[in-house]
């Protein structure tokens, strides 16, 4: 006679699944991460991203939907959203919260001071209040921090463009990384003894007024503050910038694989493999307070050569040998 006990054990159903735990003894209780995306779900970056962090969690021995769940969600790239979504993956009881950029990771801190937080990418978390000091972050949130290139991208404006006099950046000043980028640019411009003049974009309806702004100042370049706002608006700064023939550096890689000038930036995949890294330690019982927050240590060089073509530029042969070409 097969009985209801044989049925599940042939199935593979119940008995089979999980472990024999003792009669009275509760179930180990499954780890919860939550993720507060800025950017939208379908965002092919945020994908790569995504797959990275729980490729790097697998290899560390968690496998999603056995010993680990996850639960995300998404602000669709409206900054507004996000303490609304922070407090929701607080209420759902996750045991860590990942926060890939210093937007998702204000909001999840306002939202808990006890569940532990791994910001991603973050930057100026200091000025931004949600760590001590990178060596003793304190409190319950630590992870990864950009480095302000506000600098960098001043110097190698002028490396391709050496007649540079004006620069004009397009900022979004809500951004907690905006306020250190526009002072490491306006520094380093002084020091050329080049002007610069901000433009700057809170709202989707302020980008028109915005390319206005820029194109009375009469730059010779254009520096792009890489955030969520205005990535949801490349396509428009790209067409800007080569209306105005503008030549534009940038922090994200896809915008000059469509059709922006240049970027250089930080090797954002490796920090959802060092996230993955801090999830798993605290997880195991460390406590974000003593865990030091790691900053980038590998950049990228990225340059279209239509663009520079179309904007009458030689790229020179000292950022010919550091870049990679389009």
């Amino acid at each position: 006679m097969t009985t209801r006990r044989g049925v599940l054990l042939a199935s593979g159903i119940g008995l089979l699944v999980a472990p024999r735990v003792s009669r009275g003894q509760p179930k180990p209780k499954t780890p919860r991460i939550g993720i507060l995306w800025i950017n939208s779900m379908g965002d092919p970056r945020l994908l790569e991203f995504r797959s990275t962090f729980i490729q790097r969690l697998s290899a560390l021995g968690y496998v999603v939907g056995k010993n680990i769940l996850i639960e995300e969600r998404s602000a669709e790239g409206h900054a507004e959203r996000l303490g609304e979504l922070a407090r929701e993956l607080v209420a759902s009881k996750v045991d860590v919260i990942v926060t890939p950029s210093v937007a998702s990771s204000t909001a999840a801190r306002q939202a808990t001071s006890t569940i532990p937080i791994v910001m991603v990418h973050a930057g100026d978390p200091v000025g931004a209040a949600l760590i001590a000091s990178l060596a003793r972050p304190g409190g319950n949130v630590t992870g990864t921090t950009n480095l302000s290139l506000g600098a960098k991208h001043v110097e190698l404006i002028r490396e391709l463009v050496p007649r540079v006099v004006k620069v004009a950046m397009l900022v979004n000043p809500s951004n907690a990384g905006a306020r250190i980028y526009v002072a490491d640019a306006t520094e380093t411009c002084r020091r050329f003894d080049c002007g610069i003049a901000v433009a700057e974009v809170t709202r989707d309806d302020d980008f028109p007024s915005a390319f206005a702004t820029i194109r009375n100042m009469r730059p010779d370049a254009l520096l792009v503050l890489d955030e969520a706002s205005i990535g949801r608006h490349r396509a428009e700064v790209i067409a800007f910038a080569a209306s105005a023939r503008l030549p534009a550096c940038y922090g994200d890689t896809r915008t000059v694989r469509d059709g922006g000038l240049v970027c250089y930036t930080p090797i954002l995949l490796e920090h959802y493999v060092m996230a993955a890294g801090y999830v798993d330690r605290i997880l195991k019982g460390a406590k974000p307070a003593d865990l030091p927050v790691e900053q980038p240590t590998r950049f990228e060089l990225v340059i279209n050569l239509k663009t520079a073509a179309a904007l009458g530029l030689t790229i020179p042969q000292s950022v010919n040998v550091r870049a990679e070409v389009i």
